[in-house]
Parts: C-alpha cells; structure tokens; sequence
C-alpha cells in the first residue's frame, strides 16, 4: 500500500511508541489524525505534524460512539488504522479492582474492536485500508502478574487474525505487532509489577528477552502496511516462539480464508 497521500489514524498517539509511528507516517507524507486522552500533547504533536487532534478515552463507551465518523468529518476517509492505545496491569488477579479490570479489557480490547468495525465498511466499500493492532508477545505466551493484560492482548491477536481470514478479498490488509520489551514509559511501569519483573529478568539472564527502541517498531509498521506483511516480531531472538505460536491460526487461514461468504461479492 502507497503511504504517501493516505490518512493514518493512531489511538494511543500521544507518547511512546503511537508517538513514533505518527512521526514515521508522517515522514512518509500520510496525513496523521492523533487519538489519546491527553488532549493538550496530541495537539502540539499534530500541529507539528500538521495532522490533526481528537481526544478519545477508550475507557468510555460514550466517546467510542460514532467516534470513526467524527474523525472522517474533519478530515476526510481514514486509510489506516493503528489500534495502538493500551494499559497494563500492576498487580495480581486477587489484588486488582474489578473497575480496573473493566478498564483494561475496554481500553485494550473492546475499544479497538469498537473502532475496527466503524471503519471497516468504509474501506471495504473502497477496496482498500489497513488495520494495525498493537499486541504483545504476551498474547502468546503466560506472563505472571499480567494475567488481565495477557488475556487481552491474546483476545486482539486472535481478533486480528480471524479478520484477517473475512477480509482476505477486500483488498483491506491486516498487520499484528507482537512485542515484547519496548524502551517506554510503559514497560518502566510494567517492570514495578514485582511477579512480572522477577519473570522478566530471569528470561534475560537466559538471554531470550532484551529491548527495541520504540522508533524501530515504527520504521517497522511503516513498511509492513506498505508491503502488506502480516505480523511484527520484536524482539527478534522471540521470532521463533512468536512463529510456533502463530502456526495453527496461519493453517486455519489458508483453510479457510477462500471460503468466507461476503455480500460485497
């Protein structure tokens, strides 16, 4: 898909790794349309962008409402769609608050699935778009003291790709990023979770984990919507679990993927 010319818009925008990705589109001459609750940073970041600003809590049902059509009408079609917005857990299961629990599933889960349908129809009536999902190498395998945050993100993955398999002649592509440790403020977050951080330093003293900068999981976005890949591995030296991991729901796909009714047909 050519980047140049199309809009982008990317929830989570405001910092981290939504940040760099609005800067990588923007760079590539798309037109980015910035989502995120901090209303006063996505608007500085997309006036120098020269893209545009729209506060959205995906904690609220009420501001996911009708939210792909407001940002449709102050700018026009969006062709890219980033579900990167997310929140992680700090604790054990028994420790969290159940409104915390609603939070992180709505925030991480339900909202993009929300946003994904808004847009869909649109680029399917088109013939083209890209959906991006921000995942995590923890939708693939358990991780104590994320177990919210794990069922999650799994939930993503596997909504990802089975949209993957109804949009297979749509001419709308999908991509997955599965991540693992990403240099920001995020992960700093995650690493206070105590389960967590003893977890995650063993796997490094084992030499299976160590960090990518955020700029590079943009770089990386960027090219897999314009070569129409269909997943990003960080950090590499986790390709091959990602890729076992992956292996039933890319069978499922080839199964089936033909074989989907459509009425666009």
């Amino acid at each position: 898909m050519e980047i140049s010319g199309t809009r982008v818009l990317i929830t989570g925008g405001s910092q981290g790794i939504g940040e760099c990705i609005a800067r990588a589109f923007a760079a590539e001459g798309a037109n980015v349309a910035l989502a995120a609750r901090q209303k006063d940073r996505i608007a500085a970041l997309a006036a120098e962008l020269g893209g545009t600003a729209h506060p959205l809590d995906l904690a609220d049902p009420s501001q996911v409402s009708g939210f792909i059509d407001s940002v449709e009408a102050a700018g026009g079609p969006i062709d890219i769609l980033i579900n990167n917005a997310g929140v992680e857990t700090q604790s054990l299961v028994e420790d969290l608050p159940e409104d915390e629990i609603a939070r992180v599933v709505a925030v991480n889960l339900v909202g993009p699935e929300r946003l994904t349908r808004q847009v869909m129809g649109g680029m399917i009536e088109r013939g083209r778009g890209h959906l991006v999902f921000t995942s995590s190498a923890a939708a693939m395998t358990p991780a104590p003291g994320l177990a919210v945050y794990c069922s999650t993100k799994a939930g993503l993955t596997r909504f990802s790709e089975t949209l993957r398999i109804e949009l297979k002649t749509t001419g709308v592509g999908v991509t997955v990023l599965h991540l693992g440790p990403i240099d920001t403020d995020m992960w700093t977050r995650v690493e206070q979770n105590p389960p967590f951080d003893a977890a995650q330093k063993r796997l490094r003293r084992l030499g299976l984990l160590t960090d990518v900068s955020p700029d590079k999981v943009a770089v990386d976005t960027v090219e897999a919507v314009r070569k129409g890949r269909r997943e990003v591995r960080h950090p590499k030296r986790l390709w091959a679990n990602m890729a076992i991991a992956a292996t039933p729901g890319r069978f499922t796909e080839l199964g089936l993927a033909r074989h989907v009714p459509r009425r666009h047909r």
